[in-house]
């Protein structure tokens, strides 16, 4: 096995674990899909590399050269030839970071819907999703954008998406 086929395989592990343990407390629910990597499976058409992470298409990558547009391709591609209706997304990292460093990488239209329900869960008042594109052309006639003065944001209206429990497992409470 290569040396950069063995980091990918210890990425999914490390990536599996981290999530099961955030998500559903170390229950063994989320693991690595055995055989992923290299297009191994039913038809040829690959699989997700995570097993037990419902909705959702997970392509992990370490890589020192990421290249999202490849890694969500590959992720679609596997989807569509496993005729699946998961959301696609890759989780990287480089080298020498901890697990919870890694970039995760979507499509805007799967963030904004996965977004939406979670300010809906939240209590915020949303717009009921639509299913249309939305398309901004740039007209060359348009006179230049006004640069908004930049304000400090932080307030009562942010949403925490992990809380801060001082439990060791997240970050600390801030002293305001």
């Amino acid at each position: 096995m290569s040396k950069s086929k063995r980091k990918g395989d210890g990425y999914e592990r490390e990536l599996a674990k981290w999530l099961d343990y955030m998500l559903f407390g170390g229950s063994g629910h989320i693991t690595r899909t055995p055989l992923s990597g290299g297009g191994s499976s039913i038809d040829g058409a690959g699989g997700a590399d995570l097993q037990g992470t419902p909705t959702v298409w997970v392509e992990a990558k370490r890589t020192e050269r990421f290249q999202p547009y490849a890694a969500i391709e590959q992720a679609e591609r596997g989807i569509r030839n496993s005729g699946s209706d998961e959301m696609p997304v890759v989780i990287q990292r480089r080298n020498n970071m901890s697990t919870d460093a890694s970039l995760v990488v979507m499509r805007l239209q799967d963030w904004g819907a996965m977004y939406h329900s979670w300010l809906r869960e939240c209590g915020y008042p949303v717009a009921e999703p639509t299913n249309f594109l939305i398309e901004v052309v740039l007209d060359d006639d348009m006179p230049e954008p006004r640069r908004p003065t930049v304000k400090d944001d932080r307030g009562p209206n942010i949403v925490r998406l992990f809380p801060k429990n001082g439990d060791g497992h997240g970050e600390e409470e801030d002293e305001d």
